[in-house]
């Protein structure tokens, strides 16, 4: 750690990804997301747009483009999907935020380090869902405790393998 002034600051590595594997990983979650439901019934917990956003937030370490990433990639699952337009939008600027926020503050080129934000953060995503649903929808959905669990569960797996892959592709900026 360098002292500067009174206080601490970690260098920290900014990265970036060819722009090919970015919009084919970014274009390829969203299929997947919209595919995979119709074939494995386990895979309505899947939240490929929300692990990839997470990722290329983490490595970019730039909050603005977090937000700008998020909101995009949120607004475009909600195009596919058949609810209201903005839930995903906002919940996932709100990660790709705080994403940006953790890959400035933390030191995350550890798996561990990752896989423990992004569960904290899929935690919070689904959360920030169930609470903008009710403020914002007449008819709210039933909060169900175990989905959100298995939906943790299964995200953070998904992303030990995600995080893997796209870590052979990620070059210093």
């Amino acid at each position: 750690m360098r002292a500067t002034g009174s206080s601490f600051q970690r260098p920290t590595d900014v990265f970036r990804v060819n722009p090919t594997v970015f919009w084919v990983t970014l274009l390829l979650a969203l299929v997947l997301q919209k595919v995979l439901p119709l074939k494995i019934s386990l895979a309505r917990f899947f939240d490929f747009p929300l692990l990839a956003m997470i990722y290329f937030a983490l490595v970019r370490r730039d909050e603005i483009f977090g937000i700008f990433l998020g909101a995009g990639l949120g607004l475009l699952q909600d195009a596919f999907s058949h609810g209201n337009i903005g839930f995903f939008g906002m919940s996932k600027a709100l990660i790709g935020y705080l994403a940006a926020s953790a890959g400035i503050k933390l030191d995350l080129e550890r798996i561990m380090g990752r896989l423990v934000t992004a569960g904290i953060l899929v935690f919070i995503h689904d959360l920030f869902l169930q609470v903008i649903k009710h403020a914002l929808l007449e008819s709210v959905p039933p909060f169900k405790p175990l989905n959100l669990l298995i939906s943790l569960m299964v995200n953070v797996a998904l992303g030990l393998i995600l995080f893997q892959i796209l870590d052979r592709f990620k070059q210093p900026a």
